[in-house]
């Protein structure tokens, strides 16, 4: 057999030799052809999978286990596949972790919370009078016994991601049905900077109440609500396949600035998170992938209603980011704050949220607020 050509040999030496210093580190010679070989991107994944199917979402927030809970109940009636406590689930505002501990009790031995336990999964995070003290971000002295708190009130299980890096931020995508539904949920409070006190501004609420703000907005962006890490692990939870995504913030995303606290104080904050959304959703149409709708849910204010707003760098109508904010379980305020972004509501009476997901003959996500009588007051097409 005659040997192979000199050129042939000559060529196939140099491909194994740059393969070999592709891998070891070396340089190939110029004078070889470059073979650079990378790995592919490995698939973004969230915390946790769950085999579930999920259809339906109640959610809710600032409760008081020393009051009855009727509209856990009304929450129960409506079957959810999901129950999202969305922060204040207690009122502890406290700086001794006995106090916390109590409040978390007085909540877990509550018979309407028992009955919700009984008939659904629950999903937490918390805001401020949970976290421990009224408005308080990552300077508050107790944060890690608090977190100890609420994880063991919340069964999180030992090796949870939860445990394994500061604050409570966690996900889930529930892939056991025709829809895979990504739940994100934030902590808004490990380590959010301080707020801005305002200096004598006053604004006009509903009910024709005025009040003075306590908060100005952030005119740089030096300051931060989520802190690297977590917008770091949020970048990535964001490129999780899924149909639909859900991302629950104890304050409310898509209002404007009303002097009290919101993301409307860290508005280079609330661009960024727009602008990741957009760059998510831009690479699933550059990959053929359907664009996963996003939307948000909120509480904190004691009062219901639907916002949207959208980001000034925005380009198309999918743009547009819908925050559905139900508030309180127990909790009532006699006003609301002025909103320019607010499609319906306020719902001055104590609600829970419900999210309808790809329900026969429904737009693909309906998002409604349930008052205590068990009657709904608002529903909106949010994905059609």
């Amino acid at each position: 057999m005659n040997p192979p050509p000199t050129h042939f040999t000559s060529f196939f030496s140099s491909v194994i030799a740059c393969l070999l210093a592709c891998f070891f580190g070396w340089a190939c010679s110029s004078d070889n052809p470059q073979i650079i070989l990378k790995k592919a991107a490995p698939q973004a994944k969230a915390d946790f999978m769950v085999r579930k199917e999920v259809r339906t979402i109640a959610f809710g927030s600032c409760a008081n286990p020393e009051l009855d809970m009727p509209l856990l109940s009304v929450a129960v009636r409506r079957k959810p596949d999901l129950f999202i406590w969305l922060g204040d689930n207690v009122y502890a505002d406290t700086k001794d972790v006995s106090v916390l501990e109590e409040k978390h009790r007085a909540l877990g031995v509550h018979p309407d919370f028992l009955n919700l336990k009984s008939n659904t999964r629950m999903l937490a995070t918390w805001d401020d009078h949970d976290f421990g003290w009224n408005d308080a971000g990552r300077h508050y002295s107790l944060k890690k016994e608090s977190k100890e708190v609420f994880l063991a009130f919340w069964e999180e299980p030992f090796d949870s991601p939860r445990r394994q890096h500061p604050g409570i931020y966690t996900s889930y995508l529930f892939d056991g049905g025709r829809q895979d539904v990504h739940v994100i949920l934030l902590d808004m409070r490990s380590f959010r900077d301080d707020l801005l006190p305002a200096q004598e501004v006053h604004l006009q609420g509903t009910n024709n109440i005025a009040y003075a703000a306590d908060y100005e907005a952030y005119r740089n962006g030096d300051s931060t609500l989520l802190g690297s890490a977590q917008w770091a692990w949020l970048e990535k939870q964001l490129d999780v396949k899924a149909d639909v995504r859900v991302i629950a913030t104890s304050t409310q995303f898509g209002i404007e600035w009303n002097g009290y606290e919101s993301w409307a104080n860290f508005p280079h904050e609330q661009e960024k998170m727009a602008q990741m959304i957009h760059q998510s959703k831009t690479n699933q149409r550059r990959m053929g992938q359907r664009v996963t709708p996003v939307i948000f849910i909120s509480g904190d204010v004691h009062y219901g209603e639907i916002s949207a707003w959208t980001s000034r760098f925005a380009t198309q109508a999918t743009d547009t980011l819908f925050d559905i904010t139900s508030s309180g379980i127990t909790s009532k305020w006699d006003f609301a704050t002025p909103n320019a972004h607010r499609l319906d509501g306020p719902l001055m009476d104590n609600n829970i949220g419900i999210l309808e997901i790809g329900r026969p003959g429904q737009a693909q996500v309906v998002a409604q607020l349930w008052d205590v009588k068990g009657k709904m007051r608002i529903s909106r097409d949010i994905v059609k």
